[in-house]
């Protein structure tokens, strides 16, 4: 599936976040909440909450995870 540049960047960003060590937490979550941040901005959403924005990604959030986690099983089963 085709995404935007900066929808793709905070889906990567909050998968990297759900799968990191506890040492890069600080440093993942940090770049997470500015590139919510930076797109609250720049698509003209003030008020917009990180929370909010969150809500709003759930599904798209989903369906990245999962294919994600197809192509890691599909590059494993290429290693056995």
């Amino acid at each position: 599936m085709s995404r935007n540049p900066e929808l793709e960047a905070i889906l990567q960003g909050k998968f990297d976040l759900d799968n990191c060590a506890d040492d890069d937490r600080k440093t993942l979550q940090r770049r997470y909440y500015e590139l919510l941040d930076k797109a609250a901005a720049n698509a003209g959403l003030p008020g917009m909450q990180r929370r909010q924005l969150e809500e709003l990604l759930l599904e798209p959030y989903r369906e990245f995870r999962l294919a994600k986690l197809r192509e890691e099983r599909a590059r494993l089963s290429r290693l056995r």
